[in-house]
C-alpha cells in the first residue's frame, strides 16, 4: 500500500509557473528551448478514472495518483489539453534530484497549458475529469541518455495527489 502525499494545488498563472516556464493558451504559442538534436511531436491520452484501482502499479495515462517524475537535458517539455479537460500539472524546480516536498501542482480549468524549461522537473498531467489527449512537444534524444527520473513508488511507497481543497467550486 502506497502512502499518499497531498499536495496543494495552486492556480495556474504566468506569474506563479514563470519560475519553471511559460504557460501557453494554444499548443503553437511557444515551442521548448532544445539544447541538443530537435523536438518531436506526441499525443498522450489520460483518463481520469482508473481501470483497475486494486493494481499496485500506478499506471501515467490513468488516475491522480503521480510517482514518477523526470527531467530531461537535452530539451525542455510542452503539454497542452487538446480536448480542454481540467488537468494539474506537477513540477518542481531545475536542481540534481528532487524530495517530494519540492512539488508544485497548478490548476488549468482546460484552456491553458504550459512550456517547460530545459531541467524543470514534470510528470504526466493529471486529467481531474473524462479524458485527455495531451500535445506535447520534446527534445528527439535517447530518453535515458538524456533524463534523470525518480520513482517514489519503487523507491520509497509513496505517491502524490493534486490536493483540490484550495478550490472550493471544484467538484470530483
Amino acid at each position: 500500500m502506497l502512502k499518499i502525499l497531498k499536495v496543494p494545488v495552486e492556480p495556474l498563472t504566468p506569474s506563479g509557473f514563470a519560475p519553471f516556464g511559460q504557460v501557453i493558451a494554444t499548443f503553437d504559442e511557444a515551442k521548448p528551448e532544445v539544447v541538443i538534436g530537435a523536438l518531436v511531436e506526441h499525443a498522450y491520452a489520460v483518463r481520469a478514472a482508473v481501470k483497475d484501482p486494486a493494481s499496485d502499479q500506478l499506471d501515467l495515462s490513468e488516475g491522480r495518483l503521480r510517482a514518477h517524475f523526470a527531467f530531461h537535458d537535452d530539451a525542455g517539455q510542452s503539454f497542452y489539453p487538446s480536448r480542454h479537460c481540467p488537468t494539474v500539472f506537477f513540477v518542481a524546480p531545475v536542481q540534481p534530484m528532487i524530495e517530494p516536498e519540492d512539488l508544485r501542482a497548478f490548476y488549468s480549468d482546460g484552456s491553458t497549458g504550459i512550456c517547460m524549461n530545459v531541467k524543470v522537473w514534470h510528470t504526466m498531467p493529471v486529467c481531474l475529469r473524462g479524458e485527455e489527449v495531451y500535445l506535447t512537444a520534446r527534445g528527439n534524444q535517447n530518453y535515458h541518455d538524456h533524463s534523470v527520473d525518480v520513482h517514489f513508488d519503487q523507491d520509497r511507497g509513496l505517491a502524490l495527489l493534486p490536493d483540490m481543497s484550495c478550490f472550493p467550486n471544484w467538484q470530483e
